[in-house]
């Protein structure tokens, strides 16, 4: 590794401030550059806006503002990735840390798996600041267990193919990523009357939390941040 700066990933949680860890907040204060993508077109930074909640002072830090577009052309998304990160690399070649912000936990759907790739090929230290995942803070939303006993439970990225196989696994399944794909899931899980609930935006001002999918119509208002849990039988 170079002696030089170091590239954090912190977890920010879900949307409340409140679930922020301290770990994170101290390694945000740390660092001297805090980077987070900005989706521009007068769009808020929701990873920024949650951390600037819980520590206002981040105002005041040195910011880097990455664009990394939610695309599915990955070449497209491996340009913008290499872009944002030789823009990080400058400040860490010049020996300053730098944390990149995330929703959730940054070891899972995050930006920043893509980012510490790139710096540890590059020769520079990374490290990860673990946090609330969505799906934990959803769960604890709608009131319910993930897991017990001897149970498992199933995470799928909004799946095109094999619903009705993912649907007949034992234990929880947990549907997130994807909200244009959501609607076909709920219809599913009505046909197959199963015991599921749904959280958008959780933590958020606009946060909505649905406990049984059998009693909810409104499908295409569904924002980007929302899952779906489907119950497993109890253990």
């Amino acid at each position: 590794m170079k002696n030089e700066g170091i590239l954090y990933g912190v977890s920010v949680g879900p949307g409340d401030p409140e679930l922020i860890t301290v770990k994170a907040l101290k390694t945000i204060s740390a660092c001297t550059y805090i980077s987070f993508i900005d989706p521009g077109k007068n769009q808020k930074a929701v990873a920024f806006e949650i951390a600037r909640a819980a520590l206002p002072e981040i105002e005041q830090k040195k910011q880097i503002r990455l664009t990394i577009p939610m695309t599915a052309d990955k070449d497209i998304m491996h340009i913008h990735q290499a872009k944002a990160f030789d823009t990080i690399a400058g400040h860490l070649n010049e020996g300053a840390n730098v944390s990149f912000i995330t929703l959730g936990d940054v070891s899972v759907y995050s930006s920043f798996g893509y980012l510490r790739k790139l710096a540890r090929a590059a020769g520079f230290e990374t490290r990860m600041i673990s946090g609330v995942p969505s799906f934990c803070a959803a769960a604890a939303a709608l009131d319910i267990d993930l897991a017990l006993g001897e149970q498992d439970f199933h995470i799928f990225c909004a799946p095109e193919a094999g619903l009705d196989d993912f649907l007949a696994l034992k234990g929880t399944r947990i549907f997130m990523k994807g909200p244009s794909k959501i609607p076909r899931i709920i219809k599913k899980i009505k046909e197959k009357r199963l015991d599921a609930g749904l959280v958008s935006n959780c933590g958020m001002k606009n946060e909505l939390v649905v406990k049984s999918l059998q009693e909810y119509d409104a499908e295409s208002d569904l924002g980007y941040y929302s899952l779906i849990i489907v119950k497993g039988d109890e253990a």
